[in-house]
């Protein structure tokens, strides 16, 4: 076969694979939202959005996702409190304070932590995690299942994520710009915070808001132990049912075609939406920097 055929062959396989792609991508858009804009027949837009119960399978059935909705970003929010710079850190040192030896053995550990099954981290919350926590804080849970054992199980997930995306952006900077900055006389830390930091905001922005997406996807973790209560919370000790933990614990019960089947898809677009306008962001931010 000729050299020709070949990138012929090549560019025709990628072209289709992308354009494949692009079809899947729309038809789970499509799909869901043709499902899930259905419940508004049933209920009014105002009421799904703004009303804090879900009781979806009472007699007279409520379908309010703002209690859903501020657990999900409850839980979010906490977890990259935790797991931002913890992994940051991490990573720097990685990158440039490491040696071989040592990175090597952190790299393999976090590399071994992020292929942990999200069910084992949930178990190990649900049976340890949630017993410290009422253990180290009796005045204020009134159970162990709640947005920061939640949040700690998924910082565990989120960590390794954040570390190797992150040590990657730093990695890519070229060497050359970290050797003029130690030869012109800066320390270290001068270096890292004036040449190596901002040269790869854009590499760690885009793992921030990537890491953000896993966290607000996760399901099994918050299903387990985020303790599966539709309330507004008030403290990190509250329990809480994110929006996947709805979708999870529900769907494979619920009636096809009803008001609560078309909600469940509509958690679904809304989740697709907020994933969404994270990574819109991250593009304009990044080309911004860029500029």
């Amino acid at each position: 076969m000729s050299r020709k055929r070949i990138d012929l062959f090549s560019r025709v396989l990628v072209t289709g694979a992308a354009l494949l792609t692009m079809v899947i991508l729309f038809g789970i858009f499509f799909f869901l939202i043709s499902d899930g804009v259905r419940v508004f027949g049933k209920i009014s837009l105002r009421d799904f959005f703004l009303r804090t119960r879900w009781y979806p399978t009472y007699e007279d059935a409520e379908f309010g996702i703002l209690a859903l909705l501020s657990g999900t970003l409850a839980v979010t929010g906490l977890t990259l409190l935790i797991s931002i710079p913890l992994g940051f850190i991490s990573a720097i040192f990685l990158a440039e304070f490491g040696n071989r030896k040592t990175h090597d053995f952190l790299k393999y550990v976090f590399e071994l932590t992020a292929g942990i099954p999200s069910v084992v981290l949930g178990s190990f919350g649900l049976k340890y995690i949630s017993k410290w926590l009422m253990d180290l804080f009796p005045m204020k849970v009134w159970t162990g299942l709640n947005i920061l054992n939640a949040s700690l199980m998924l910082s565990v997930l989120a960590i390794p994520y954040f570390v190797t995306l992150i040590e990657d952006a730093l990695k890519a900077v070229p060497v050359d710009q970290k050797e003029a900055s130690l030869a012109l006389g800066a320390n270290m830390t001068s270096t890292l915070f004036r040449v190596l930091i901002p040269q790869a905001r854009s590499g760690i922005l885009n793992a921030i808001i990537l890491g953000t997406n896993r966290i607000i996807g996760e399901t099994m973790v918050v299903l387990m132990i985020a303790g599966g209560a539709t309330m507004i919370p008030q403290s990190i000790f509250d329990p809480v049912r994110p929006l996947t933990a709805a979708i999870a614990g529900e769907m494979g019960e619920v009636e096809l075609a009803s008001t609560h089947y078309f909600a469940l898809f509509m958690i679904g677009v809304v989740l697709l939406m907020i994933s969404l306008i994270f990574t819109v962001m991250a593009m304009r931010l990044k080309r911004g920097m860029r500029r």
